[in-house]
């Protein structure tokens, strides 16, 4: 049986892709840092699993940090030019 490589590649992507979701990620989770960073964010009222970082009320102030650093003279970020 002759099969085509991109078939094969789209074949062992999707085997990877499908081991690293249900094998990897929950061992992941298990361990002792994330875990803790999972019960903050439920603990602060988060889903973690559904998060949308724009969307939580301490994003506003990140926001303005982020855009002070782009407006500095020190140039943290560059900006392109018009």
């Amino acid at each position: 049986m002759n099969v085509p490589r991109g078939v094969v590649q789209l074949l062992i992507a999707t085997i990877v892709i499908v081991a690293i979701w249900l094998v990897v990620l929950p061992r992941v989770s298990d361990l002792q840092s994330v875990r803790t960073r999972i019960d903050s964010n439920r603990a602060a009222g988060i889903n973690p699993t559904a998060i949308f970082y724009t969307d939580h009320p301490g994003m506003a102030g990140i926001e303005r940090t982020i855009q002070a650093r782009v407006d500095s003279p020190s140039g943290w970020f560059w900006k392109l030019s018009r």
